[in-house]
């Protein structure tokens, strides 16, 4: 798909935060809320990041979208006794104002064990000393670590399993393949057995419809995300009806 060409100007506020449940197969509820960045322009239209990115790159406001994103998010569930997610880059894990603002918006937040980062996993691999450091400063204030995209590159997936992250999302590729190829069967059986050692949650991501929900069900994961349940919407109430 071509990127859409963004003709109006934008500013830094204009980025607000589209939430999509991530779901308990168990109980049919949700369980948390990834916070997703939208770009929305003064006539109303809707940008996702890849549209948008090399604008903040460009007006170098890279490093204001996070603890921006956070801030949204964490006023918007502030009273709603919610978890939720948003997203960080590599460039977010070598900002350490970022890390020092998160754990002094939590300091008065309540109960700010709702509140979760989500790196991706090339991100993990590829900085491991930052994302370490980022989670020994950030865990003492209540702030988890999600693990994103886990299976779609190559890595010491043990190394991260080690670490005391709250979560990960499993590509959706994997459940894709996973009963037609041994080889993906074998990685997801053995990530599975390592996250139920370790205590860690695992979120089977980009489920799309009821055939891979179907799929999903069949293995011992206990959350799912995707379009199958509800896309990204600009506010929590009747996010999921499924």
């Amino acid at each position: 798909m071509p990127i859409r060409e963004i003709s109006e100007d934008f500013s830094i506020d204009d980025i607000v935060p589209y939430f999509q449940p991530i779901v308990d197969l168990n109980s049919q509820g949700v369980w948390r809320y990834e916070c997703l960045a939208r770009l929305i322009t003064h006539n109303d239209k809707t940008f996702l990041p890849s549209e948008f990115l090399y604008l903040i790159e460009r007006e170098q406001h890279v490093k204001t979208l996070a603890a921006s994103m956070f801030l949204q998010s964490a006023s918007y569930f502030h009273d709603l006794n919610i978890p939720w997610n948003i997203n960080i880059s590599a460039q977010d894990l070598h900002n350490e104002s970022l890390i020092h603002s998160l754990i002094a918006e939590l300091a008065d937040y309540p109960n700010p064990r709702r509140a979760s980062i989500e790196v991706s996993a090339s991100t993990a691999l590829e900085n491991p000393k930052q994302l370490r450091a980022f989670i020994d400063k950030g865990m003492h204030s209540g702030l988890g670590v999600f693990i994103d995209n886990v299976g779609s590159c190559p890595g010491n997936i043990k190394a991260l399993m080690n670490l005391p992250v709250r979560g990960i999302k499993i590509a959706g590729g994997l459940i894709r393949h996973y009963q037609q190829q041994d080889a993906v069967r074998e990685y997801v059986d053995h990530l599975l057995m390592l996250c139920e050692h370790q205590g860690i949650a695992v979120i089977a991501e980009h489920i799309e419809n009821e055939e891979l929900l179907n799929d999903v069900k069949r293995l011992p994961i206990k959350y799912a995300q995707g379009y199958v349940f509800s896309p990204p919407v600009a506010h929590v109430a009747n996010a999921y009806q499924h």
